[in-house]
């Protein structure tokens, strides 16, 4: 009976080890599959994202900013999509209508814009260099974060994102990405990015740290809706990172920017016919 009794002592210490490496297990094959589910949901949004933009319709919009471009002022403009850009017709600063000096100065400065081409592109070159990165960088989601299921919002599925320390950066925009964690939200079953919110989580030096830096705390935001049965339109960016990013073309350090009334308008149309389309 001892010995009966010593027997079931020794299994009973070896139970409860051999029980927590099981659970151990399940749960990482369980998270694991999870993540791999998040990334393939992730995945199928961003082929969307992409082929969404190489077909990307011509819009007209009203959009409120106040940024370092409009030197912290909120500025009103009315926007309109072309072939050669966008064009953009100031309406409001600080909730006050232009005065008329300043109203017939933005109208020489539209009609300078019409007849120089050049000129206009030129204004659009960080914009549409933005653009491009943020397809490329859009592309490196799945590989370039570890990805779990964080319930829903508004209606569309949330994922948590972090770096994944597999992941080596190539580039700057990469190495400023990698530092990030946050949360992404994707409509289903259309696969369309409702939004994004991540945070900087420590500092990212840029050349050796002798060109620039990026500082611990930088955050952006990007919210998008569906603006018709078919498109969907970026309708809120916050961004505000800190640092010493003097070498980085077209990053804004600070931005709040709100987007509404969306319209389709006729593609391919000139300069000047889109101008009318803005005018107060």
């Amino acid at each position: 009976m001892l010995q009966l009794d010593r027997v079931r002592r020794s299994q009973s210490r070896f139970t409860i080890p051999v029980s927590g490496v099981l659970l151990l297990t399940l749960c990482s094959i369980c998270t694991t599959a999870a993540q791999a589910q998040a990334a393939g949901v992730v995945a199928d949004m961003v082929k969307n994202e992409v082929a969404a933009r190489s077909r990307h319709p011509h819009f007209s919009y009203l959009s409120e900013e106040r940024s370092t471009r409009t030197g912290g002022h909120l500025w009103k403009e009315n926007v309109i999509e072309t072939d050669d850009g966008q064009l953009r017709h100031l309406i409001s600063v600080d909730g006050s209508s232009l005065s008329v000096a300043a109203a017939e100065a933005e109208e020489r400065r539209l009609s300078s814009l019409i007849d120089h081409i050049g000129q206009l592109r030129k204004v659009n070159k960080n914009r549409t260099d933005d653009e491009s990165r943020a397809i490329q960088l859009l592309k490196l989601l799945p590989e370039a974060f570890l990805l779990s299921p964080a319930g829903e919002s508004q209606g569309c599925l949330r994922f948590a994102f972090q770096p994944n320390p597999a992941f080596v950066p190539s580039t700057n925009e990469e190495r400023i990405v990698s530092a990030m964690q946050g949360t992404i939200s994707i409509k289903e079953p259309v696969n369309r990015l409702c939004s994004i919110e991540a945070r900087i989580t420590h500092p990212v030096p840029l050349g050796l740290g002798v060109l620039a830096r990026v500082d611990k705390g930088g955050y952006v935001s990007i919210v998008c809706e569906p603006v018709n049965a078919n498109d969907w339109q970026i309708t809120h960016i916050s961004l505000h990172l800190g640092g010493r990013i003097l070498m980085m073309k077209g990053l804004s350090r600070k931005m709040e920017a709100q987007s509404s009334n969306f319209h389709l308008v006729p593609q391919h149309q000139s300069l000047a016919q889109a101008a009318e389309l803005i005018r107060p």
